[in-house]
């Protein structure tokens, strides 16, 4: 009840938002439980809340130097005041989450292997394993440019990693303030810095873009929902994010 009290104190109001919408929830599939809208439990209902990024806040890559105190300083609070939010954030997460528990090395598994299998399904054109991995808007968006194609083959490759993922901002929200009950949404942003290679084929399998030999650094910020208070629900990929930027 003292770490409640303290997060009442502490965290800033819940928004609440304009637009709702009603979907049948679904069942886990596969070794990392994805799910799919394919399968329905009978006679329920889960309401589902599109909030935006509320995880948006990205610590810039560099810190200003000590010599100009004045972007020092307001960078470093801003970094502090993200890292306290974050604490809240994974505070609610854990006392809100009903059905499986947070925790971090799991997440981060399951958020790395997400984040890869929606790249591959993306060269590969599958829009079902998107589905599965993505929700609404960024499987809405990659399909539009699925549409763009024509007679062409990706092949995207991973390469591991440059640097462990990394969480840089957790939010948790809802429409019961900070009781247990009703509906509540987590979103957790991850950095991603990985190796990854790209060609594109035309139809005689000629190279027409990109490189299978050239192995890219490509650096992410990638955003994860999941409904916390939805025993059928998993971690899945909202959208990206670009680092904040810092006015001065």
């Amino acid at each position: 009840m003292n770490t409640l009290r303290a997060i009442q104190r502490v965290a800033p109001a819940l928004r609440q938002p304009q637009t709702a919408t009603y979907l049948n929830p679904a069942f886990a599939l596969g070794i990392r439980g994805y799910a799919s809208k394919h399968r329905v439990t009978e006679g329920k209902q889960i309401l589902v809340r599109d909030y935006g990024v509320i995880a948006n806040y990205v610590p810039p890559e560099t810190t200003p130097s000590v010599s100009d105190f004045h972007k020092w300083r307001l960078v470093k609070w801003r970094n502090m005041r993200n890292s306290v939010q974050n604490m809240l954030g994974i505070g609610l997460i854990k006392y809100k989450s009903l059905y499986e528990k947070w925790n971090s090395g799991k997440f981060m598994s399951v958020a790395e292997e997400t984040y890869k299998d929606m790249n591959s399904a993306f060269a590969r054109g599958d829009r079902n394993l998107l589905e599965e991995v993505c929700l609404d808007a960024m499987y809405s968006n990659l399909k539009n440019q699925l549409k763009t194609r024509s007679n062409v083959t990706w092949d995207w490759q991973y390469h591991g990693e440059v640097e462990p993922p990394k969480i840089v901002c957790v939010r948790c929200m809802g429409t019961s303030g900070f009781s247990k009950t009703g509906f509540s949404v987590g979103q957790v942003t991850v950095r991603m810095h990985t190796k990854q290679s790209m060609a594109v084929y035309d139809k005689k399998n000629r190279l027409i873009a990109g490189d299978p030999h050239k192995v890219q650094n490509v650096r992410e910020y990638v955003v994860f929902q999941r409904a916390l208070t939805d025993p059928e629900d998993v971690w899945k990929i909202y959208g990206k994010v670009a680092p904040t930027e810092q006015k001065f």
